[in-house]
C-alpha cells in the first residue's frame, strides 16, 4: 500500500472509514467499531457539527479500505505519523476533541482504550470529497444469475455501459493472461472453449466517473481472470493490481510446504 500524498486523500479516507459505521456489511461495521476503540492518533473533521474520526493508520494509505487495512499487516506508525504531519501539522492534545471522541464511544456503547490520544484536524467543507456511503461488494461487476423461488431472473450487477471496442483494444494490447496471477484459459482448457476468454477490469471503477467519458483501453483497462476480478472487488475502493499481486505472492510464500 502506498502512503497518501495530499490532504484530499486523507479526507477521502476519513469519509470512507466513517461510512462503515452504519454499513449493511457486518465485517465493515465491526471494523469501524474496533478501530475507533483502539485508536491512539486520529484524524478528525467536523461536518454540520458532527465529529468524524479516523485512526491514522487508516487515513494514511491511498484509497484505504477495511479489507486493505487487514490484508496488509505491516503498517507502521513510524511511517504514517510523519506523512500525515507533513500535510496537517503535528497532532495535538485537545480536551474538546477528546470529549467529542468519548461522547461518540458512549453513543456507540464501546469502551475506548486507556491510551493517551492526540488529534489532527482536517477541514472538510472546503474540499471536493467523493463520499462513499456503502462498503464494497463481494461480487465482481459482471452479470450474475439470481434464483427466486424456483424461477431464474437475470440481474445486472453493474448497469454502466461497457464498450466492446475498448475491451477488444485492451486485449489486443495486453493479451489474454491475467495480469495478477498469470492464468490463461486457452492454456488450461484448450482452444475450443478457452481461446480469447478473460475478464476486463477497469483500473478506476466506472461507477466513480459521474459523466460519460471516452475510455483509454490501454491505460485504463487490464485483463484479469474471474477469480482475481472478484478479489479485486472485495475491497471498496478496489485493490490495485499491484496490491493484489503482493497479497497473492505473500500467500503463496506462506503456504509453501
Amino acid at each position: 500500500m502506498k502512503l497518501i500524498t495530499s490532504k484530499k486523500q486523507i479526507a477521502e479516507n476519513l469519509i470512507t472509514f466513517n461510512s462503515y459505521r452504519d454499513s449493511h456489511n457486518t465485517y465493515r461495521r465491526e471494523f469501524f467499531y474496533e478501530r475507533l476503540r483502539l485508536g491512539k492518533i486520529f484524524v478528525y473533521g467536523i461536518v454540520k457539527d458532527k465529529f468524524l474520526f479516523s485512526p491514522s493508520r487508516f487515513a494514511d494509505y491511498i484509497n484505504c479500505s477495511a479489507e486493505k487495512h487487514d490484508a496488509f499487516s505491516g503498517k507502521d506508525g513510524k511511517q504514517t505519523t510523519p506523512t500525515i504531519t507533513k500535510h496537517l501539522g503535528k497532532p495535538a492534545d485537545s480536551e474538546d476533541v477528546e470529549n467529542a471522541y468519548l461522547s461518540l464511544c458512549a453513543e456507540l456503547e464501546i469502551s475506548p482504550s486507556n491510551k493517551r490520544r492526540t488529534y489532527w484536524l482536517i477541514e472538510l467543507d472546503s474540499m471536493s470529497i467523493s463520499t462513499r456511503v456503502f462498503g464494497g461488494n463481494n461480487e465482481y461487476p459482471d452479470e450474475v444469475e439470481k434464483y427466486v423461488e424456483g424461477a431464474t431472473k437475470r440481474v445486472i450487477v453493474n448497469a454502466y455501459e461497457r464498450s466492446s471496442e475498448a475491451r477488444a483494444a485492451c486485449l489486443n494490447h495486453h493479451g489474454y493472461d491475467c495480469v495478477v496471477c498469470g492464468f490463461n484459459f486457452e492454456s488450461k482448457f484448450g482452444a475450443k472453449i478457452g481461446a480469447k476468454f478473460i475478464h476486463v477490469h477497469h483500473l478506476t471503477p466506472i461507477s466513480r466517473n459521474s459523466q460519460q467519458h471516452k475510455i483509454d483501453p490501454i491505460n485504463e483497462l487490464r485483463p484479469v481472470c474471474p477469480n482475481c476480478h472478484a478479489m479485486l472487488h472485495r475491497s471498496d475502493p478496489p485493490f490495485s493490481i499491484e496490491e493484489l499481486r503482493e497479497i497473492l505472492d505473500s500467500s503463496n510464500t506462506t503456504n509453501k510446504p
